[in-house]
Formats: structure tokens, C-alpha cells, sequence
């Protein structure tokens, strides 16, 4: 906090690329107590790797297990990535991840929490019906020095290369702009 960190999302765990199981993120409570002991915000998210709405509300449920109790300063993150062609993500097409999304954020709303859709500029063109989706707020990868992007977001992930005293390696940063 001491650096001008406000805020820290921390991942919940996430769904494995290849064979679809979902893992924990074993630190995951410790870095929840160091936020609120450094007087951080806090929000989460979770890695997503579903294929379909009903593994989306598996996501659902597990993240919400593990935010039980926890006082949640940001929104809990559907954080889906198809990141390479041998992930199990590779196929799911632009109908089934919005639905995904759809129900993910749905879920969240319901058990009352503010959900929120992570994506990247190709995924919005690409494989996103985001109209449907604006009712959420969006959170935005664009590694760049300035917004140009063209819908409205309320964070942009600026960089994966930043760095904060005490982590070591290369930290993500955003700007949350709600």
C-alpha cells in the first residue's frame, strides 16, 4: 500500500487448459488476510477454462466457496483465456462463451456479488456478443501507454511487466476507472 497500491484482485483458483479440472489456488486465503491487514481493497477472480454455462456455474459456486467470509471490496472476475491451440478452450465459439459469461455473471449477481468479465481486444471482436454483456462491467488487457479502446470499461490492465516492492517478478497493473 506504501507504493500506491489501492487495490488487488487475487486469484481464487482456476480450471486446468487441458483436462478441465478445477484447482485451488493454495495461497489464495493468506493473500487475502495480507490485503486487509495492508488496508488493500480487495477483489478476486477466477481462472476459467469452462466450455459450457454448466461449467460456468461450477466456477460460480467454487469461487463463492472460497469468498465466503471474506469482505469484498471489488468485484469477484470471470477471468476465460483461450491461450494456446491444445487448450481445451480452443473451439468454443463467440454464442457459447457469451452464455458462459451470461450465466457466470448471473450467478454472481444472485448471490450478491458484483461480478465483472475480463477480456482482451480480440476477444471482444472475436468471440464475445458484448452488447449482451454491458450490464456487467468489463475489465480490459490492453498493453499499451494510452486507452483506445472503444466500448466502455471500468478497469484496463495496462501492463504485465510492472513491479511492487515486496513481489518479485513481474506484477499485472490496471487503472480502475468505475
Amino acid at each position: 500500500k506504501d507504493s500506491g497500491v489501492e487495490f488487488v484482485f487475487i486469484r481464487l483458483g482456476g480450471r486446468g487448459t487441458t483436462e478441465g479440472a478445477i484447482y485451488a489456488d493454495e495461497m489464495c486465503q493468506t493473500y487475502y488476510e495480507g490485503a486487509k491487514a495492508a488496508g488493500l481493497k480487495v477483489g478476486g477472480y477466477f481462472f476459467s477454462q469452462s466450455i459450457s454455462p454448466e461449467e460456468a456455474a461450477e466456477e460460480a459456486r467454487y469461487a463463492m466457496s472460497i469468498v465466503e467470509g471474506w469482505e469484498l471490496d471489488m468485484p469477484l472476475v470471470f477471468d476465460w483465456e483461450c491461450l494456446k491451440e491444445n487448450y481445451r478452450t480452443v473451439n468454443v465459439d463467440a454464442r457459447t462463451l457469451t452464455d458462459i459469461q451470461l450465466h457466470f455473471c448471473k450467478t454472481m449477481t444472485e448471490m450478491g456479488y458484483q461480478p465483472m468479465i475480463y477480456f482482451n481486444w480480440h476477444q471482444s471482436e472475436k468471440l464475445y456478443y458484448l452488447s449482451e454483456l454491458e450490464e456487467y462491467p468489463f475489465w480490459l488487457a490492453l498493453y499499451q501507454d494510452r486507452m483506445t479502446y472503444p466500448y466502455k470499461v471500468e478497469m484496463w490492465q495496462y501492463t504485465d511487466q510492472g513491479k511492487v516492492p515486496g513481489i518479485a517478478g513481474n506484477v499485472d497493473i490496471n487503472v480502475y476507472m468505475p
